[in-house]
């Protein structure tokens, strides 16, 4: 296939409409979700594992 100009330009105004488009419906989705939550604060509110305390018969300190 040979490029001339007009295929050219037809082509780069093609890829750019289409990243435009994603480019959009990016931002729609990000609007329309909740605010994710920053590294630090998932890392300081983790869910702990359900561990069964283990009792004998004392209330241990530790």
């Amino acid at each position: 296939m040979e490029w001339t100009p007009e295929a050219i330009k037809a082509e780069v105004d093609y890829r750019q409409a289409a990243l435009r488009a994603d480019a959009a419906h990016a931002r729609l989705a990000r609007s329309n979700s909740a605010p994710k939550r920053s590294w630090w604060r998932r890392l300081g509110h983790r869910p702990r594992p359900e561990i069964p305390v283990q009792r004998n018969g004392r209330l241990d300190a530790a």
